[in-house]
């Protein structure tokens, strides 16, 4: 058939469609000229109603419904028609004009315009139509309510009114359209007077329906679990409140409310995190005890109570919707014929996708499960599933993919939290390993072709328009090319396998942030590449998926083996040495990686082939192009072999770049000052804010799957950008190499400053049984072969500049000092050589060369060689090779103070101090540059004292780095702010600033605390607080304690800190610019602030001087967030009571009480009593509801009242003295009648 022919349906269509519209409009004026003729008007209403909407912008069809809505019996049909056949409402677009139709409808359809309104659009999960739908309604019920009781009776009879009010109340629309309810309300009690009735949900709080007189109620656990009772099975409930309240009970209370039918599961994810949080607080507590008695042992490593009835909760929930589901599984191809199974199979699972509710509940699990396994992945002991529920969560994943791959056929889009929350699951489930393996098993298979088809659609539906291919692969260039699937058992595999071979394409078209064609958003992009990674890393499809589809069309036709026919051998050599068949190659095995030792040893053999000599040498007369050709693969073989021995060292699994990082040993030393008393409560703090610093810098780069690791603000090379964990220079430091090549002496390191817990003594690639000590020395000898100057043929430049490239990236992996010592002969040799001017090999030489050096050794003659060599590549105009360069000076600056780094040090300090100098006046070429630079100085600084000491290069870059700190936002780039604070923090902690330096430093910190960028506060926030800490005097060294969860009780590790009262005056001035900050931040940086102040306070701060500006600040009617500020009080008055000074608290509440009773409107200044009574109070069922408490601001219903006189009563019961009791009363008499609380109050105290 010729492409003209193929056209012609398509214009056929085109033309019936404008020949139709036309018709319609032109009927339409027709109709609008003789309007006494009512046929024609009904047919044009009842036949085509979504036609004349979708034309409503048509002057002539505007002038139709004009008509309509003129005349009420058509006005009435009207409303009619769109009910009963406009049923594809779902876009936004279609229904604003129908709404726009509807606005002037004639008056006497105002009820049956309600109960379309409210039945067919009020619903809908877009906003601005929401906002225009309600308006519309309100605007008629007014004109109701304005008429007489009657009229509105006839058009909207009670009967009638009461199921929309019913409706409204039971979908949850009354607090969305709370002014539509209300005016609903209304009409219905001016309809019918003599039954009132409420559309505010019952009251079931048990201080709401208690009938006990509040003076003698008493606060303990029943009263405390009758109220955690409520809100858990409330149906407007605060998740988060709702888990705090459970967190306060006993395992068994807390299993008795979470199993119960009533039980909102929306709670459960909430429970999760702050059971996690209880957990690591516990653990720590424990460490902190036993290394106080002196115990050696490991803390039993257990679960607080409320994770554990979480996750009992959870698992039992997901094995019953598992237990409902028909058996066995089908993978069901929408776009395909099913068979008679596939259909049963079908319609039962769509009387469950049908079911609304029971959609809900998965999604709730779904979100619950995603938290519960990122939180068993960040213990540090790594608990694992309990076996029984492993398979039901791998079913459970692949129930959500179904669900939404029916919901894309069904051309129901899903809401962005719901594909978010779906695709989170599915990434979380296959990068845990126990999850992976069960997926992975042969029975199965379905799972897996279920997964992989229903990730195709959602791309395809996304990216493609209908009836397109997502991708073209070269295997299906033509028709003839595209896979046929026989239905012989084995078609949704052999399709399976297609397909992860496509969505593998897509990782370097759609789902490459770098490429034009990327057209999905950042977080979808993201999860879709982790879930592909890990599909194509399942048993049935890796095989396939590691297969460039360019080998199928140069014919390889391999013979597959396996259960599943789905293993194939090993690509031959010939297709390999074509080079675009080995790029694939190698792209494939970056992206997914290896799951076994197999087949890591078939890859290495593969690419070995390519690098070959031996098969090079059989061919003679080979023309130049050839050879260029042949080269060229040599050197993506060599990249292909250096990144698969990278690999390796990924952890926690080798070979898996999907839920593993690169291993990277800092070169900072531990600080010493850290395991002191002021060090570990300043590790607290700066923990603390180094926590939301990392997730403000996060740049994403796929990893979702995060596993435990301490924080450790101090310790990470500074020129390493927070977020990116991918292998740069500089990622093993000298001291850790030494310890793999058996060059350290641990015995000699016990007595040395801080710890060497970060020395690797093995590495991650032994655990997987990887033999990389034989394919080291197998390639170094190949690697020799190529960089000999008697090399015949000789070695083509590129294929030189990739070799010594590979060298130094695989140096990390060395096992032998001999090994080093090769390195540095070879690439000395080389230098020595090779053109000066090829600034690209001279790069990766310098570095080699140096690291090579710092590792082994250097007597004074090759230092001095290797010195004049730096010195000469400094001054190179090539940016990579002065970076470079730095970074080999930085690994010769590790080795130590000796006669080697004294005649390099003043090279490299005139060189950083005049490029410093020099950046901090222009603009920024090179970030990675001025980042090593920053590095290199600060390291100097704090490690080469007893060389520089007499000098002012200390001075000088302490003067450089507050310059460029304190620059213009433009000029001075995150990454090298963070880096600059970062060094500052070190230089602090080592005593290498005295106190004039600190205050400098503070002085910056405070006037950057102020900046409007939310990262940079950040920073400067923990760069204060170390100055503040470090400054502290008489404490002493203890043991290294684990401290990483903020405790506000004494803990044994209280400081002495004696101040005057000019410091004093200082350090509150600083804390003044922290309550500002809490003010204008950002309210995540508020909640940051909120949470070091109370430990910060008690640090700094003698009682009596924190109280009256804490108080203060929480009284305040320019603070915009006042239950932060309620927080802090109570956790100041927390540490007040651990301390035992009770009596305190008592007097600063009496001081205060006069200023609350003051404080407008009203219902604030109970709430603020309330919360300022509870954080006083001793009874710990008391205080365990301040959260509670917390939510309810604002409000001044009969349960804030009751809470009120309850609190205030607990606080009376405390006071002892007769002058305070009679003050007490005398302040609430003075108010009591002004307002009914405070009369209430008094009423209960006689």
């Amino acid at each position: 058939m010729s492409v003209s022919d193929s056209l012609m349906p398509l214009a056929r269509c085109c033309n019936m469609e404008i020949t139709r519209r036309g018709g319609l409009i032109l009927f339409c004026d027709y109709v609008c000229e003789n309007l006494n003729d009512a046929e024609h008007m009904t047919w044009v209403i009842i036949n085509h109603v979504s036609d004349l909407i979708e034309l409503s912008h048509e002057p002539p069809v505007q002038d139709f419904i004009g008509a309509i809505h003129r005349n009420s019996a058509a006005s009435g049909l009207f409303i009619q028609a769109i009910h009963s056949r406009c049923e594809n409402l779902s876009k936004p677009s279609l229904v604003k004009k129908t709404l726009q139709c509807l606005e002037a409808i004639h008056l006497s359809q105002s009820g049956a315009l309600l109960t379309l309104l409210i039945d067919k659009f009020l619903h809908t999960h877009h906003l601005a139509v929401a906002r225009m739908c309600d308006l519309l309604a309100c605007r008629r019920l007014e004109m109701l309510l304005a008429d007489s009781a009657e009229e509105s009776k006839t058009q909207l009879p009670l009967e009638d009114l009461e199921t929309l009010l019913q409706y409204v109340k039971n979908t949850g629309l009354t607090r969305r359209h709370a002014r539509l309810a209300s005016l609903l309300n209304k009409l219905r009690n001016l309809l019918c007077p003599e039954s009132v009735l409420t559309l505010s949900p019952e009251r079931t709080h048990p201080l709401d329906v208690t009938s006990e007189d509040i003076a003698e109620m008493v606060i303990n656990k029943t009263f405390y679990m009758s109220i955690a009772r409520d809100q858990c099975f409330s149906s407007s409930i605060v998740p988060k409140d709702c888990a705090i309240l459970l967190q306060k009970l006993d395992y068994s209370d807390i299993l008795a409310i979470m199993m119960t039918k009533e039980f909102n599961l929306s709670i459960l994810a909430h429970c999760i995190t702050l059971g996690k949080q209880a957990t690591l607080a516990l653990i720590e507590k424990q460490t902190r005890s036993s290394l106080h008695q002196g115990q050696t042992s490991v803390p039993e490593q257990s679960l607080h109570p409320l994770l554990q009835a979480a996750q009992l909760t959870l698992l039992r929930h997901i094995n019953n919707h598992i237990n409902m589901l028909p058996v066995p599984h089908e993978v069901i191809a929408h776009d395909n014929k099913l068979n008679s199974q596939e259909e049963q199979f079908l319609e039962k699972m769509e009387e469950f996708y049908s079911d609304t509710s029971w959609i809900e509940g998965v999604t709730h699990l779904t979100s619950t499960l995603v938290q519960y396994l990122l939180t068993l992945s960040q213990f540090p002991w790594q608990p694992n599933i309990p076996k029984e529920s492993v398979r039901d969560i791998s079913r459970f994943v692949v129930l959500n993919v179904e669900i939404l791959h029916w919901m894309l056929h069904q051309d129901r889009l899903p809401s962005t939290e719901q594909l978010e929350t779906t695709l989170m699951c599915c990434t979380t489930v296959l990068q845990n390993p126990d999850l992976f393996a069960v997926i992975g098993q042969k029975e199965h298979t379905t799972w897996v072709c279920t997964l992989i088809l229903a990730v195709h659609q959602l791309l395809s539906s996304v990216l493609v328009i209908p009836g397109e291919s997502l991708v073209t692969l070269p295997n299906q260039d033509s028709t003839e090319d595209q896979p046929q699937h026989s239905y012989d058992g084995f078609h949704h595999v052999l399709r399976a396998c297609d397909q992860i071979s496509e969505l593998l394409h897509c990782l370097k078209t759609y789902l490459n942030p770098q490429s034009s064609d990327s057209k999905l958003p950042k977080f979808l992009g993201n999860l879709l590449r982790n879930i592909i990674i890990g599909l194509a890393r399942l048993p049935l499809v890796i095989s396939y998926a590691r297969t460039p589809p360019l080998a199928w069309k140069l014919g390889w036709l391999p013979s597959p083996s396996g259960d599943m026919r789905t293993i194939l051998p090993p690509l031959p050599l010939k297709y390999l040495q074509e080079k675009d068949v080995l790029k694939e190659f190698i792209f494939r095995l970056n992206m997914i990686g290896w799951t076994t030792r197999q087949q890591f040893e078939e890859t290495w053999m593969a690419l070995l082939a390519v690098l070959n000599p031996a098969i090079m040498s059989e061919e003679h007369h080979v023309s130049p192009e050839e050879e260029i050709d042949r080269t060229q693969c040599i050197i993506l073989a060599v990249k292909g072999i250096t990144s698969l021995l990278v690999q390796s060292t990924l952890a926690p699994e080798s070979g898996n770049p999907c839920n593993s990082t690169y291993e990277c040993r800092p070169r900072n030393k531990p600080l010493a000052f850290l395991h002191t008393k002021c060090g570990k409560r300043l590790t607290v703090v700066r923990d603390m804010i180094e926590k939301e610093l990392r997730h403000l810098c996060s740049v994403n780069c796929g990893s979702i799957y995060t596993r435990h690791h301490p924080v450790q603000p101090f310790d990470n090379n500074i020129e390493r950008e927070l977020g990116k964990d991918g292998i740069t220079l500089g990622q093993m430091s000298i001291e850790s190499i030494w310890s793999l090549v058996g060059m350290l002496d641990f015995a000699d390191h016990e007595n040395t400053e801080g710890d060497h817990s970060t020395v690797p003594r093995e590495r991650s690639s032994s655990l997987s049984g990887l033999d990389i000590h034989s394919c080291i020395c197998f390639l170094l000898d190949l690697y020799g072969q190529w960089l000999s100057p008697q090399a015949n043929p000789r070695t083509p430049l590129m294929q030189i500049n990739e070799t010594i490239k590979s060298v130094v990236t695989i140096s990390d992996l060395f096992t032998e000092k001999q090994q080093f010592e090769w390195m540095f002969d070879t690439l000395l040799e080389v230098q020595r050589l090779h053109p000066v001017e090829d600034e690209l090999v001279v790069q990766y030489l310098i570095v080699g060369i140096c690291k090579a050096a710092a590792v082994i050794g250097m007597d004074v003659p090759v230092a001095e060689k290797v010195g004049r060599l730096l010195e000469a590549t400094l001054k190179s105009p090539h940016m990579s090779s002065r970076i470079a360069t730095m970074y080999g000076s930085l690994y010769i600056l590790e080795t130590g103070m000796s006669d080697t780094t004294k005649l390099i040090l003043p090279v490299i300090t005139e060189y950083l101090l005049k490029q410093l100098e020099n950046i901090t006046q222009i603009n920024i070429q090179s970030q990675q540059h001025v980042l090593v630079m920053w590095a290199s100085a600060f390291y100097i600084v704090e490690n080469y004292q007893e060389i520089i000491g007499e000098t002012d290069i200390t001075f000088k870059v302490l003067q450089l780095s507050s310059s460029m700190a304190s620059g213009n936002e433009e000029l001075t780039p995150i990454p090298v702010y963070l880096a600059i604070l970062r060094g500052l923090e070190r230089l602090m902690l080592t005593n290498v600033l005295n106190k004039q330096d600190s205050e400098t430093l503070i002085k910056l910190s405070v006037d950057r605390l102020c900046m409007p960028s939310p990262q940079r506060a950040m920073a400067a926030l923990g760069l204060m607080l170390t100055c503040m800490y470090s400054g502290k005097q008489g404490d002493q060294y203890t043991p290294p304690i684990m401290l990483r969860q903020p405790s506000f009780e004494d803990d044994g590790c209280e400081v002495p800190m004696p101040q005057d009262p000019e410091s004093l005056i200082i350090a509150m001035e600083r804390v003044t610019v922290l309550f500002d900050r809490i003010r204008k931040g950002f309210p995540f940086e508020a909640q940051v602030i909120a949470g070091i102040l109370p430990l910060f306070l008690s640090d700094f701060f003698p009682p009596q001087d924190i109280m009256n500006k804490v108080i203060g600040e929480f009284l305040s009617s320019q603070q915009p967030h006042p239950q932060l500020m309620a927080t802090v009080v109570f956790k100041v008055f927390s540490t007040l009571h651990a301390k035992g000074q009770h009596a305190l608290v008592r007097d600063w509440v009496m001081l205060s009480l006069s200023n609350f009773t003051q404080r407008t409107p009203i219902a604030m200044a109970m709430w603020s009593l309330t919360c300022f009574f509870i954080s006083a109070s001793t009874n710990e069922w008391l205080r365990s509801l301040f959260e509670h408490v917390l939510g309810r601001m604002g409000k001044m219903e009969t349960v804030d009242c009751r809470f009120f006189c309850l609190a205030a009563l607990d606080f009376r019961s405390q006071l002892t003295d007769d002058g305070q009791l009679r003050a007490f009363h005398s302040t609430f008499q003075s108010v009591a009648s002004k307002e009914k609380p405070y009369a209430d109050l008094m009423a209960c105290c006689t």
